[in-house]
């Protein structure tokens, strides 16, 4: 039995696909637009990294001054190393949380490489200052400073410490 010329071109119509043509096509436009954006998405990694490290400082800033009030004793914030290896908040012997490490990060502290809160809140050494910056450094990243004032407010500020 011979089906009528309609049937076989409805079925012939019922058959959809790609193109092998049409897949190479597409994926080729799809890797033109993927390489020109990679540039701006490196970019906004290493401001999401710093921005992070940032962020992560001015909470330990923080947690540190809460665990000196509720202590009512002394706690430390002190780098492991160098700051871009991570920080420590500690009160007495026993580590409350640990921090990092900052890979890709520059962190400068303005007054060396631990600060110790008072079980009052306040840094007992007064303020000091923390630029949080990519290492190295490149065009069109952002550096963050994290400022401790005398009183134990935290701050952040986007651009370099003054």
């Amino acid at each position: 039995m011979r089906h009528p010329p309609a049937t076989v071109g409805r079925r012939a119509h019922a058959q959809r696909g790609v193109t092998l043509v049409e897949l190479v096509v597409a994926l080729t436009v799809l890797a033109i637009i993927s390489f020109a954006a990679a540039p701006s998405f490196s970019g906004m990694l290493v401001n999401h990294r710093t921005n992070n490290a940032a962020m992560d400082l001015a909470g330990a800033l923080s947690l540190a001054r809460s665990e000196a009030v509720k202590r009512n004793a002394s706690v430390t914030l002190a780098a492991s190393g160098v700051w871009a290896s991570g920080w420590n908040v500690t009160a007495g012997a026993e580590t409350v949380r640990a921090f990092g490490p900052y890979d890709g990060i520059a962190v400068t502290a303005s007054g060396g490489n631990a600060l110790s809160m008072g079980n009052d809140g306040r840094p007992t050494v007064g303020g000091q200052t923390f630029q949080v910056a990519p290492a190295p450094a490149s065009a069109g990243t952002a550096t963050v400073c994290v400022q401790l004032s005398g009183t134990g407010r935290v701050a952040m500020a986007t651009g370099a410490c003054s």
